[in-house]
């Protein structure tokens, strides 16, 4: 049975599993807590819930969620005649996805997005890989494309201002990002990624204060929200490191960026760059370092995140596993030797970036500063944003300072 979700796009479903796809997709695109709630209903569902699934679980770049999501993937595939146009759309995506063709899977979603300019799953999956490939001009046309195309009554409509906002900021637009970012919040104050956005332009422009200001003002929002409100309290973190406060930057390390052992890749990163700073400006962080060494190694034998897993390096560097940390460095180059984008990545930068921070976090300074030096410049290629890939700047003057 064909009818349409929530965004005015068609789905191959019955209509209660209609309406079960279109509340995934809007708790998934609002960072609502809780997700993995709907696993069970997206693959009980149609095709679209499967394949949509699939790309939830891709995101998650664990070795055993990879696997699942081609299964999925493989699942959908076996009903190719069934689908609709948008479906078929995705499912190619998607399945470049599993591939580690990250450039084919954005042009993917681009071809859904011709057809179907208000598929708000494609328009948030696509603007998500080309951030994470540093597509930032491409980011920005899609925003503007969306803003064109979808009417000022679809749901998320107002989510657009943050998303530009965003796109803003990293292009060094600074005032308009935050003129972006703030209509965002006006209209929406959950819109985590608007928060985000203006979080952004205060940190870049060193408005200590009013950044740290900015993320304690929402600590009512945040507490209702999803797993990305710890990368909200890393920012307020960061500026309150910045003002040498660092008695409450660690207590909002343990309360709120890293409190509950999560191997979720966004928190360990927060976490990872957060400890690092503090004890670069000679803040002892205790057995910290050492909670973290079994989530750093969740992900071993899968290397789809180059800036994740650098920053594992770090980690098990610092938590003194030299046995866990030689089986991470060999398992990237294995990954590297691969035709994936993140293979490429690790190539080029990746992996003398993490041999680098590992040789900082062992204490060997004159080869950190070897590793990092001649890769600085390439450092964009692993993703992150220009706030979260200053800690590779940081280690690297405290490398050449201590050496």
């Amino acid at each position: 049975m064909s009818t349409v979700d929530v965004f005015g796009c068609p789905v191959t479903a019955e209509p209660t599993e209609v309406d079960a796809l279109s509340a995934a997709m809007i708790d998934y695109l609002t960072m609502a807590p809780g997700l993995d709630r709907h696993f069970d209903t997206l693959e009980q569902g149609g095709p679209m819930g499967r394949t949509m699934l699939a790309q939830m679980l891709i995101q998650s770049h664990r070795p055993e969620m990879a696997t699942r999501a081609s299964e999925l993937v493989a699942t959908v595939a076996h009903q190719a005649a069934d689908l609709s146009d948008r479906e078929r759309g995705h499912l190619t995506a998607t399945e470049r996805w599993t591939d580690g063709d990250l450039q084919g899977t954005i042009d993917g979603f681009g071809d859904v997005l011709e057809v179907y300019p208000t598929d708000v799953l494609a328009f948030r999956t696509r603007y998500q890989l080309q951030f994470t490939t540093g597509q930032l001009d491409a980011m920005l046309a899609g925003v503007r494309d969306a803003r064109a195309a979808w009417p000022e009554d679809l749901p998320l409509h107002s989510l657009l201002a943050g998303h530009e906002a965003f796109c803003l900021e990293e292009l060094g637009e600074y005032q308009a990002a935050e003129t972006f970012g703030r209509r965002g919040v006006e209209r929406n104050p959950h819109d985590l990624w608007a928060i985000h956005a203006v979080a952004h332009v205060l940190e870049m422009q060193e408005r200590r204060e009013e950044g740290a200001s900015w993320i304690a003002e929402r600590d009512v929002v945040l507490e209702m929200a999803g797993g990305f409100r710890g990368h909200l309290w890393w920012h307020q973190a960061i500026q309150l490191w910045a003002l040498g406060r660092a008695d409450e930057v660690l207590d909002l390390y343990d309360r709120r960026v890293y409190p509950s052992g999560s191997s979720e890749g966004l928190d360990l990163s927060n976490a990872i760059s957060l400890l690092v700073r503090l004890e670069i400006a000679g803040v002892g962080v205790g057995e910290r370092w050492q909670q973290l060494i079994e989530p750093a190694t969740a992900r071993h034998g899968r290397h789809s995140h180059p800036f994740n897993d650098t920053h594992y390096a770090l980690a098990l560097a610092r938590a003194g596993d030299d046995e866990r940390l030689d089986a991470h460095l060999e398992s990237m180059a294995i990954w590297s030797r691969g035709t994936s984008s993140s293979a490429e990545v690790l190539r080029v930068v990746g992996l003398e970036t993490a041999r680098g921070l590992a040789a900082y976090g062992a204490g060997r300074y004159q080869e950190a500063a070897a590793a990092l030096r001649p890769v600085a410049g390439e450092t964009w290629r692993l993703g992150g944003s220009h706030a979260q890939r200053q800690v590779y700047k940081k280690v690297l003057s405290a490398a050449l300072a201590r050496s």
